[in-house]
């Protein structure tokens, strides 16, 4: 019953109205296949017509112009007016042209006058349920209808935001890393090729990779490690400096670059070339239900960002960019925190998977 019902709504309206009409014809076919075959055939095209006619005057007219503009009251008195007249129309109708017929086709069986009040009520109740359904119906179609655009309009919103987000780490993580190669060129230090080549890995990685929705969890590992390797190259104290991993699932789909405003954050906020005890240490690791990375740094109390100008936790520029991009991607299924404890800053996002 189940796969009938998903094959039925998969039809398009219009052939699905037209399998409804059929159906009903074929109902009232047999039902007076017994009186034969010809007035069986022109009583089901009869009161199927009329059914029709009554579910597109509804649908088309009445709700449309009346129902979905908010006169209801007008509404219902012009389907009363409608109904009473169709059904009486009808029944008049019937009576006529079974007369027309029983002059060519005497086998027709003749209708009787008697119970004309419940013959009109029997028409009457007909009709208003061939109305009731069609209107229930269509307002149904075009409540689905408005999710879907309202739907549609989100989705192409969310997308455009997350462009707008994207466009934001790129210019950022690429001024900072100019100024790294600034600072090593200008200090004729040996490590500026290295430093270039380096860059141009993760550039690769920013214009080409991430240009995709979502990317496997290796290569942002990956891409982490180089932004590391690219940090320490003006860090001595690289011992100070590391990344343990913990992923089982390295094919694990997440959106690109997410955890990097962190990871940039803590190098900047460290402190550790002037710090000698400063660190920065990062950590991501998966279980069945979460993944779960976390950002922690030596920091100064005038160094915390959040901290600084009477700013809030997590109001830095980089975070927000975090937040929103998690809260687009994954509603509520994730948690961002941060807390700053004994001059020790730690960043840590957990998402369900």
């Amino acid at each position: 019953m189940k796969i009938f019902k998903e094959i039925f709504l998969n039809i398009t309206d219009k052939y699905r109205t037209l399998i409804t009409w059929t159906l009903v014809f074929v109902f009232f076919f047999f039902s007076m296949l017994r009186t034969g075959f010809l007035f069986s055939l022109i009583h089901a095209l009869i009161i199927t017509g009329a059914m029709a006619g009554v579910s597109f005057v509804e649908t088309k007219i009445l709700v449309r112009n009346l129902l979905q503009k908010r006169k209801r009251v007008m509404f219902y008195l012009v389907n009363i007016v409608f109904i009473s007249a169709i059904s009486a129309f009808f029944l008049l109708f019937q009576f006529k042209v079974v007369d027309v017929m029983r002059a060519v086709l005497p086998v027709v069986p003749p209708v009787e006058n008697t119970d004309m009040m419940y013959k009109f009520l029997h028409r009457l109740l007909m009709f208003t349920t061939v109305a009731s359904f069609s209107a229930i119906t269509y307002l149904q179609k075009c409540e689905q209808e408005t999710k879907r655009v309202s739907n549609e309009l989100k989705i192409e919103n969310m997308n455009i935001e997350l462009r707008y987000l994207k466009s934001q780490i790129n210019p950022h993580f690429l001024f900072n890393a100019l100024n790294n190669i600034y600072s090593l060129v200008y200090t004729q230090d040996e490590k500026a090729p290295d430093s270039v080549l380096k860059l141009s890995e993760m550039l690769r990685y920013v214009m080409v990779d991430c240009q995709a929705d979502k990317i496997s969890i290796d290569k942002e590992m990956k891409f982490i490690d180089n932004y590391i390797d690219f940090q320490m190259m003006k860090h001595e104290s690289q011992r100070n400096i590391s990344f343990e991993k913990n992923i089982s699932n390295l094919g694990m789909l997440i959106p690109p670059m997410i955890f990097q405003p962190l990871v940039e954050n803590s190098f900047k906020y460290s402190r550790i070339e002037n710090d000698p005890d400063g660190f920065v240490r990062f950590y991501i690791s998966q279980d069945e239900k979460t993944i779960e990375f976390v950002a922690e740094n030596s920091v100064k109390v005038t160094n915390i960002p959040m901290m600084s100008n009477n700013k809030k936790p997590g109001s830095g520029i980089g975070q927000e960019n975090v937040k929103k991009r998690l809260k687009l991607y994954y509603k509520d299924d994730y948690s961002f925190t941060v807390k700053n404890e004994n001059n020790i800053y730690t960043a840590i996002v957990k998402i369900k998977i």
